[in-house]
């Protein structure tokens, strides 16, 4: 089955990719997901190493994918475009309330709002933004992190981070030695809400409210391979599907043929088959009562 791929926008409109670079138009092509790219997802080798992210959307995207040096905000851009193509903006997600202990359900949606982000005051092709310290009254050019930069910061921490992707400080030789020595802490915090606010990506906060005692918690949503939902745990219920769509529909779908399908397509498949073996179980139940003559469903005659 060959797939129908699709083109989606960046959240970096590719402004920030030097001119020849193959995202510099904003855009890049995407295919559907199907059991094997979901297999990437829950495969328990891949999440220990931290490697899932990027063996699935190299396997997903049409062409090669430069994953180190994708840039971080666009990385977000193509993991909530394929939730969302994929499975659909809404979710079931779990929590337990920090307050009272008790756990429970709370319906939430991938359809956030893109952060408002002036491209206009920035060069085209060329990665470099500016922030002023207030305190240390000193002006810095830094960059839009990669991939593989940002995932410093979820390990290390801010500070570290912010070293990476400085590039330079007005009037200051030694970086790292203005950041651990001389910088106020309060001019690294402002810098800090500066950088999650003012770069381009998407408003992922969200609200929970306990049932049992009301507490309400405000967080955000950190946009990565866990909003899909797949883990190691998933790998029977993916073959258990492909098996009863193959197995149920008397031979109309190969395990082949399945195993390849966008996701999206699986399910609904499932669901007709289910709603035809529904109807002609109630057919055959009501033959079977005298309430009729027999309704058993069948398939459409065909012209040839």
């Amino acid at each position: 089955m060959k797939l129908q791929s699709e083109i989606i926008d960046l959240a970096s409109e590719g402004y920030f990719y030097p001119i020849d670079h193959p995202l510099s138009s904003g855009k890049i092509r995407i295919y559907p997901i199907t059991a094997q790219h979901e297999e990437l997802l829950g495969n328990a080798n891949l999440i220990k190493r931290k490697l899932v992210d990027k063996e699935f959307l190299t396997s997903i995207v049409d062409g090669e994918l430069d994953y180190d040096n994708l840039l971080n905000c666009d990385r977000e851009s193509i993991l909530l475009n394929l939730r969302i193509a994929n499975y659909g903006a809404g979710a079931k997600l779990k929590a337990r309330c920090d307050d009272c202990e008790a756990d429970f359900e709370f319906d939430m949606s991938f359809g956030f709002r893109s952060k408002p982000f002036d491209f206009s005051r920035y060069t085209r092709g060329l990665n470099k933004l500016e922030y002023k310290f207030t305190k240390a009254n000193k002006t810095i050019s830094y960059k839009l992190p990669t991939v593989k930069e940002y995932n410093i910061y979820e390990e290390y921490g801010w500070l570290t981070f912010a070293k990476v992707i400085t590039l330079s400080i007005e009037g200051v030789d030694d970086i790292e030695n203005f950041y651990d020595d001389i910088l106020p802490a309060s001019d690294s915090g402002a810098f800090r809400a500066f950088f999650d606010k003012n770069t381009p990506g998407y408003q992922t906060g969200m609200q929970t409210n306990c049932p049992s005692c009301k507490a309400v918690k405000k967080s955000k949503m950190e946009i990565n391979t866990e909003i899909f939902g797949i883990g190691p745990e998933s790998k029977l219920a993916i073959h258990s599907e492909i098996f009863d769509l193959c197995y149920y529909s008397n031979g109309a779908f190969t395990q082949q043929g399945v195993y390849n399908m966008p996701t999206n397509l699986r399910s609904f498949y499932i669901k007709k088959l289910v709603d035809a073996k529904k109807a002609e179980k109630e057919a055959n139940e009501a033959a079977s009562k005298g309430n009729g003559p027999s309704k058993i469903a069948r398939p459409p005659t065909v012209k040839r």
